[in-house]
This record gives structure tokens, sequence and C-alpha cells, in this order.
């Protein structure tokens, strides 16, 4: 019992300290340490867990891929390239379509955290038509997850078609209306961010001078989905930035030297020290244990453990590989859409969940309130868990 209290008081410590502005990284790893002494485990897990996370490849690579993210921000806006696209967009699209679209565009690199690559190009645009900084976070963070409702190549998908004995087009099939529901909850919650109409006596040409802002970025993405390491993707990317900017050579060590943000690397392993910390210490399987062992309705147990899941685990990925298993058995034969409510629920609450990396990511570019985020978060999240299962329940009775 223990566990599952030291579990709780560790997210209520993310929140109190975030409301004294305490930075994100330091918030997680005192998170960290009080999940790691109430597990019963001798204190040395504490480093013995810290030690493990920060040997891990996959550690420095999600940390050099995050890291470059901020330097390819940095070069494609001091090389005015962004700006021209964006100006070139901007001309031609309403100014809500157009903020919802750049993020949305950059779902397509399926990486913890991509959410930061599309928030250098939001900031011009959000800065012209007065948003605020919780209102830009909003729009990279909502707006980035569409495609998990169409994208193939998702670790979700992938993940919850392996587990549920579903094919990938299936899945897809049946998931697909819910991209049009996050596109209107997006559009509706945001409605009154644009402060004032940008306003523009000429419209920037649409030439390859004005769009070649956008090849490092569909390079970076495209060697991604080819199987590239993203770091590599990005290396590949920021120096093509730099060549199609007309960057002299002592701008090329610039970029890399003033465009890395370290709080945002140390809160990525935070992060990943805190979701080692969970699994190590078994204060999630002692939290299940409790829900399942209640006696509690099936249908409560598929609400109640995926919003758990989706809100503790910080990636959905994590949350329907520990859910899945648990939870699939308690549903008999393979149903698509008593599966997809799961789904629903651990992306419902991971969406605006404070230790998603995306907002924790998009927060600290931005420089927003976590807090005045997930005001706007938490209810359209709400609302798309809702219209997600009202949608499964409706079709799982046909």
């Amino acid at each position: 019992m223990i566990e599952v209290i030291g579990l709780i008081a560790a997210f209520a410590i993310i929140f109190i300290l975030r409301t004294r502005d305490v930075e994100f990284y330091v918030s997680i790893t005192v998170a960290a340490i009080i999940i790691g002494l109430t597990s019963g485990k001798p204190v040395t897990i504490l480093f013995d867990v810290l030690l493990n996370t920060v040997s891990k490849p996959d550690t420095w690579t999600l940390c050099a891929a995050v890291g470059l993210i901020t330097v390819l921000g940095y070069a494609l806006k001091e090389t005015g390239l962004m700006v021209c696209f964006i100006d070139a967009l901007s001309g031609r699209l309403p100014s809500n379509v157009l903020l919802a679209t750049i993020p949305a565009l950059f779902g397509f690199l399926s990486m913890p955290g991509g959410a930061l690559m599309s928030a250098p190009f939001i900031e011009p645009e959000a800065e012209r038509l007065g948003l605020q900084p919780e209102h830009k976070t909003y729009y990279n963070v909502w707006f980035r997850h569409l495609l998990y409702w169409t994208n193939p190549i998702t670790s979700s998908t992938i993940i919850a078609v392996t587990l549920g004995g579903f094919t990938v087009s299936r899945w897809l099939r049946v998931q697909f209306p819910l991209f049009f529901v996050m596109v209107a909850i997006g559009l509706w919650i945001s409605r009154d961010f644009i402060l004032r109409k940008a306003s523009r006596e000429t419209k920037t040409p649409l030439t390859l001078g004005s769009v070649k802002g956008v090849v490092p970025i569909l390079l970076s993405v495209a060697l991604t989905i080819a199987g590239v390491e993203a770091w590599i993707g990005l290396v590949a990317g920021i120096l093509l930035t730099l060549f199609l900017g007309g960057a002299q050579p002592g701008k090329y060590v610039e970029s890399f030297v003033m465009g890395i943000r370290w709080e945002i690397i140390l809160s990525v392993v935070s992060m990943l020290y805190l979701r080692d910390i969970i699994l190590a210490s078994g204060s999630v399987t002692s939290l299940f244990q409790s829900i399942l062992g209640s006696g509690v309705p099936l249908l409560a147990v598929l609400v109640a453990v995926p919003l758990i899941m989706g809100a503790i685990s910080g990636s959905p990925a994590m949350g329907i590989g520990i859910s899945f298993p648990l939870l699939l058995p308690l549903l008999g034969e393979p149903n698509i859409h008593l599966t997809s409510i799961i789904f629903v629920g651990i992306t419902s609450a991971y969406l605006a969940s404070p230790i998603h990396l995306c907002l924790v990511l998009s927060n600290s570019y931005f420089k927003s309130d976590v807090n005045k985020v997930i005001r706007y978060l938490a209810p359209s999240s709400a609302a798309l868990y809702i219209a997600g299962v009202l949608y499964h329940l409706a079709l799982n009775m046909l």
C-alpha cells in the first residue's frame, strides 16, 4: 500500500513544485526520489536506476535528438528561412488553420518530444497574432497528435495492433473518425486565442526560395521514417539549413553551441529516470492489483486503468504495453471496439498529463505556465475521451 501512496504523492508534488516555478527537471527528479524511497526496496534503488538510465544508449540518442531539434530551430530562425516559409503559408491559410497545420505535419516524425521541432515554426506567426505562451503550447501539443488516429508508423499503433491481434489497416479504419473529432475540439477550444489579425498588405509569393525553409525539415523527417537514427537526420537537416541559408563557416559552430537548450535536455533525462523508477519500484503493479482486486465492475476497470496509466506513464506506447496484457484477457474474445476504448483512454489522459514529454518540451520552449496549459488540455482530452467511448460503444452494439 505504501507504494501506491508514494506514487500518488510523487505526482502531486510535481504540481505543487511547478506552481512555485521550480524547474521541471527538478520537480520530476524529486518525484522519482519519492517513488524510490516508498518502494520498500533498498535506498540504493535511486542510484542503481539512475546509473541504468544514463548508461542506456537510448537515453543518449534521445537527448541528442532533442538537443539537435533546438539547434535546427535556431538555424532556421537565424538564416531567415523559417520566416520566409511561414510568411508564404500565412498569406494562403486562415490563421487558426495555419497554426494547427504546422504541428500536425510534424506529427509524421514519430519520436518522443517531436513537438519541439514544430515549435520554432509556430512562434513567428503566433507572435504576430498576439497569442499567449499557453496558447502557443496548446496549439503545438494538441494538433501535433492528430495523426495518432491515422498514422501507421507510430509506436503506439504498432504495439496496440500487435498485442490486440488486429491488422493495421482494420485498426486505422476504425480509429480515423477520431482524427476529425480531435480537429473540431482543438479549433473550438482555441477559437479565442487569436487576439489580433495579421495585417498583410501584400502576399508573399509562394516561390521555390520561400519554401526552401521546409526542405531541411522534410529531409530530417524522411530520413527518420526511412529508419535512420533521428539525431543523424537532424544533423543532416541542420547542415542543409545552414547551406541553403548561405551561412558563413563560423555560423555552423555558433548554431550548434547557441542552439542547444540544456534545460530541455535535463528534462528529458529526468523523465526517463522517473519512468525507470516507476518500473523498478513495482508501484504501478501494486496500483493495478489494488484496482483489479477490489471487485469493481469491468467497465469501471476499463475506464480507470487506462486513464491512470495514460496520466502516469508519460508515453502512450508504455501505457499500452503495460495495460493491454492486463486488461485484454478480461474482454474474452478479441474485440476491436472495447480494445479501442482502452487505447482512447490511455491516449486522452496522456495528452493532458503533466509528464507528457511534448508538453514538457513545448512548455519549456515557449516559457508557458504548464498549469494554465492543462486548463485547456484537460477539457479537450475529456471531450475526446467521451466522444471516443461513445463512438466505440455505439459501433460495438451494431
